[in-house]
Parts: C-alpha cells; sequence; structure tokens
C-alpha cells in the first residue's frame, strides 16, 4: 500500500478519534482478542489500535487472529508490525485457546461472500455459528473478560416492509429457514443464540453488534454487494447493472465510523446490550449508483434490469439512536464524502 493510501486512512482515524477518544480511555493497557483481523472491519481496527498507541500512548495490546499467515503482510504490510501487535493464525473453527491475559474480545471472524452460499454452504454455517461457539468456549476460561463484542448482522432481522422507515434493535421480520440462500442469516441468528447461551450460564459480558452495509478502504471490490459492483465496475468503464428497477432501498455507512463504534462497544463497561450498526439515512439503488459513477469520466452507463427473474424491491435500513445514545457515537463523514474517500483510495492503491 502506498503513502498516500495510508496516510488518507490514518486521517480520517484521527478524524473519527478528535470525538471518540474520551470513550476510549478505559482500554489503555489492556489486551483485545481480534478475530477476522484481515477483513474490512479488522484492518481499520488495527489502524486505530496503531494511532492509539503511537500517538496518545495507550499500550493496548492486540492478538489479531488471520485466517492465512501471509494475510496481514499481503493486505496491509505497514500494519503487520507495530507495538503490542501479536500475529496469529488459523481456522476460527479450529481455535485452541485465546491468551490468558486477554481483557477484551472482539470477534468478528465470518464468512459473508453469498457466492459461498451457492458453493460452500455448511462451511458458511461452520465459520459463522460453531466458530463463534469456540470463541466463547475459550473466553469461558479468562479470568478477567472485560466484554465481549459479537459482529452479528442486520439481515437477522429478515424482511423489512417497505413502508418501514427504520428497524430498531427489537424489529422482527419474516425469515425462511429452509433455503440455502438463508444460510448466512441464520448462522448469524444461531451465533447470537449461542453466545446469550454463554453469557447467561458463565457470567461472560457480551455486546452483540449488527452491521448494515458499508463502504471505504479495505472493503474488497470482488465482494457480490452492491456498493462494491459499482464501484468495481466504474473503475473497468462501466456499464453499471442493477438487478432490478433501482428502488432497492439500502445505508452505507464509512467503514472507518463502523470501526470506531465497534471499538466504543468494546470500551464501553455494558451487559447483555445489542447495537445497530450502520448509517439512518436510506438510499436507492440508482441513485447510489449515480452518485459513484458521477466520480468518474465519461461518466459509465447504468443499466436497469427490472424484469430479473427473482427480483423484488426491498429496504434495510436501521435505527441508530441506541447506539448513539448509549455510547455517544455518531459519524465523521456523510455518504457523499464516505465515496469521494473510497474512491480516491481505491485510486491511490490502482496506481501504486
Amino acid at each position: 500500500m502506498n503513502a498516500q493510501a495510508q496516510h488518507l486512512v490514518k486521517s480520517d482515524v484521527e478524524r473519527a478519534l478528535s470525538t471518540a477518544l474520551p470513550r476510549l480511555e478505559s482500554l489503555a493497557g489492556k489486551h483485545i482478542f481480534l478475530s477476522g483481523a484481515t477483513g474490512c472491519l479488522g484492518l481499520w481496527l488495527l489502524e486505530y489500535v496503531k494511532v492509539l498507541n503511537e500517538d496518545h500512548g495507550f499500550s493496548l495490546q492486540v492478538s489479531a487472529l488471520q485466517r492465512n499467515e501471509h494475510d496481514l503482510l499481503t493486505r496491509a504490510p505497514h500494519l503487520a508490525q507495530f507495538e503490542g501487535l501479536s500475529l496469529l493464525s488459523g481456522d476460527v473453527r479450529y481455535l485452541d485457546g485465546i491468551p490468558a491475559d486477554v481483557t477484551h474480545v472482539i470477534h468478528a471472524a465470518a464468512l459473508s461472500d453469498r457466492r459461498l452460499l451457492a458453493s460452500r454452504p455448511v462451511e458458511v454455517a461452520e465459520v459463522n455459528a460453531l466458530g463463534t461457539h469456540r470463541i466463547l468456549q475459550a473466553v469461558r476460561l479468562l479470568e478477567d473478560v472485560h466484554n465481549v463484542v459479537l459482529l452479528s448482522s442486520g439481515l437477522v432481522y429478515g424482511t423489512q416492509p417497505l413502508d418501514c422507515e427504520r428497524i430498531t434493535e427489537q424489529f422482527t421480520g419474516e425469515l425462511p429457514s429452509n433455503t440455502v440462500n438463508a444460510v448466512y442469516a441464520e448462522s448469524k441468528r444461531f451465533a447470537e443464540a449461542i453466545a446469550v447461551g454463554f453469557a447467561s450460564e458463565s457470567k461472560i459480558p457480551l455486546s452483540i453488534v449488527r452491521p448494515f452495509a458499508v463502504i471505504g478502504p479495505y472493503q474488497r471490490l470482488d465482494l457480490p454487494w452492491a456498493v462494491t459492483d459499482f464501484i468495481r465496475d466504474s473503475f473497468h468503464g462501466g456499464p453499471i447493472k442493477i438487478m432490478g428497477d433501482g428502488t432497492t432501498v439500502r445505508s452505507i455507512m464509512y467503514a472507518g465510523d463502523f470501526a470506531s463504534w465497534v471499538l466504543c462497544a468494546c470500551a464501553a463497561k455494558l451487559r447483555g446490550e445489542t447495537f445497530n450498526v450502520g448509517s439512518p439515512e436510506a438510499i436507492d439503488l440508482l441513485t447510489l449508483a449515480e452518485k459513484i459513477t458521477s466520480h468518474f469520466s465519461p461518466q459509465p452507463d447504468i443499466q436497469l434490469n427490472a424484469g430479473h427473474l427473482g427480483h423484488h424491491p426491498s429496504r434495510l435500513v436501521p435505527e441508530v439512536s441506541h447506539a448513539q445514545n448509549t455510547l455517544g457515537v455518531g459519524f465523521s463523514l456523510n455518504l457523499d464524502q464516505a465515496i469521494t474517500q473510497t474512491l480516491t483510495w481505491n485510486r491511490y492503491i490502482r496506481s501504486s
């Protein structure tokens, strides 16, 4: 990664910390175990810890679990070595244990690529659900754990009615479980259930966060999500293909803010809380595509496929006032700014 891309991310971290720093002070001198360290969230969390240690004297330790021993060196070599970081490698399903002095756990390891639902659905279920079980078995042996943050998903809510503006943490929608497409959401639902069971039996301090769609540096453009499709295809000159009439509604949060909220949830001295993590700002896919393509010249064409077989407009937008009021978190970038930062970072990466 070139110096410009690194500087952009660090500047975003510093911007978020200008308001979030007081809420993170309880983490100073602590030891975090982080699974999923080389996913988008994991890399952003490592960026935050690096800045907290080097610029704010936090002396945080992080034991970062990556699936492959070379992942971090490949994706972000500047993060592979900093004071307080210990790299661990392995599949979360076969985790042997967690360092005995760990005080905080952020479990972010998951398989979220929906293409795997066609090729390896059982592995998706195992990593998301049984991997959580393995983590919590290890946590139960710790002597001084302050908080465990489980990364779930906004998809656990099922179908949001089109006339429902935002989903609260208490919402329960229709969620068919007898199709292979349900594997991801159901595995996340079971991960939540087993975590709550561990918290009840073993008095583990647990917080659950349910993330919605994000955009930002470190997001892999080969993932088959609308926002990544639009960005990737724009760099290739288009066309931008939308499966449907463009009226499907989502919300998009900047990845740097996503990581900041998760870190604040980790630092908070709370038990049994569940938080939506995302943007409450709704946007339809056609407008999102237009915002992204407007940054390119010539502007790529957008193609709607309103008659796409099996496509029905949907809506997935969270209510996030519980997280904002309880954790004191906010947004450092709006959607337009987030798109600009993301495209700038990707241009830096492509030029290196």
